[in-house]
C-alpha cells in the first residue's frame, strides 16, 4: 500500500501560462492511411504548476508531450512555452555509459556553452538535490534503477534551468516534461522516487507536465490531473486534486470517468 504524500499550498501564481496548447491536432500519415492522434486539445499550465496527463494506452499523451517539447510539430493549432527548450524525462534514464553521473548532469550545460567550473558546481548541486551527494564519479552500471533516474532527474533539471548574462547558470524555474519516469521501477523505489519528485518541485518552483496511465500515481502528485479520451486525444475532464480533497474519493472518480471513457472507444 501507497503512502500518503504531503504537499504544501502553492502561493497564488501570476503571469502568462508556463505552457500554452491551443486547438491542437496531429494527424500521423494521409489519405486512408491518416490517424488522428490528438484533436482539439486545450491546455495551459501555470507557472511552477504540477499537473498529470492521465489517459489509456495509445491516446496520445505522449504525442502531446513530443509536441510541447518541440521534438515534433501540430497538424494544426499552437503549443507555446515560457521556456526556449523544455527539458524531457523518459521512462529509461537514457544515460551515457561512458560518463559518470557528474559529466551525465553537465552534459545539457555544456551543450549550452556554460563554462567547466560553473557547470561542475550546477552539476554537483542537482546531484546533492536529488540525494545522490558523494555519487558524481560513478558510472551508470554501478548505480542502481532508482539512482539512474535520480541523475536523469538532476540532468533534466539542468537543461531546464537555461542561461543567464554571459553564459552562466540562470537559477530560474524551467518546464519539466515527464512521460512515465517510473513506470519501470518497482512499487517501493516507485514510491521512493514519486515522494523525491514532490520535494524537488517544491524546492524549485520548476513547472511539471507529467505523462501516465497510473490513476494513483497521478492523484498523488499533480495538482491537477487531465484526462485524454482514447484516441483521438481529446481533454475529456479535469480535477484540482486540493489538499483537503480524499485521495480514495478522488480516486475512484477518476478511474470510473477512465474506465468510461476506454468502454466508449471500445464500442
Amino acid at each position: 500500500m501507497t503512502a500518503t504524500l504531503e504537499r504544501s499550498t502553492p502561493d497564488p501564481r501570476t503571469g502568462p501560462p508556463a505552457l500554452d496548447v491551443r486547438g491542437v491536432s496531429k494527424v500521423f500519415g494521409s489519405g486512408t492511411d491518416a490517424v488522428v492522434a490528438l484533436d482539439g486539445v486545450d491546455l495551459s499550465v501555470a507557472p511552477g504548476e504540477f499537473v498529470c496527463l492521465l489517459g489509456a494506452s495509445g491516446c496520445g499523451k505522449s504525442t502531446l508531450l513530443n509536441l510541447v517539447a518541440g521534438l515534433d510539430r501540430p497538424t494544426s493549432g499552437t503549443v507555446e512555452t515560457s521556456a526556449a527548450r523544455p527539458a524531457v524525462m523518459f521512462q529509461e534514464a537514457a544515460l551515457l555509459p561512458w560518463l559518470d553521473a557528474g559529466r551525465n548532469v553537465e552534459l545539457p550545460l555544456r551543450l549550452a556553452g556554460i563554462g567547466r567550473s560553473a557547470r561542475r558546481e550546477r552539476a554537483h548541486e542537482l546531484l546533492a538535490l536529488v540525494r545522490l551527494e558523494g555519487q558524481a564519479d560513478k558510472r551508470p552500471h554501478e548505480l542502481s534503477g532508482g539512482m539512474r533516474q535520480r541523475v536523469a532527474l538532476a540532468r533534466a533539471l539542468a537543461a531546464a534551468t537555461g542561461l543567464g548574462e554571459g553564459g552562466t547558470t540562470r537559477h530560474e524555474p524551467g518546464v519539466l516534461l515527464m512521460d512515465e519516469p517510473f513506470g519501470a521501477l518497482d512499487a517501493i523505489t516507485r514510491d521512493v522516487l514519486q515522494a523525491e519528485l514532490l520535494r524537488v518541485w517544491e524546492a524549485t518552483g520548476t513547472t511539471v507536465l507529467f505523462v501516465t496511465h497510473d490513476v494513483r500515481e497521478s492523484v498523488r502528485l499533480a495538482e491537477r490531473v487531465v484526462l485524454l479520451s482514447s484516441r483521438p486525444g481529446r481533454v475529456v475532464r479535469e480535477w484540482a486534486t486540493a489538499s483537503d480533497s480524499d485521495p480514495e474519493e478522488l480516486h475512484g472518480d477518476i478511474t470510473g470517468e477512465l474506465r468510461e471513457v476506454i468502454s466508449a472507444h471500445a464500442r
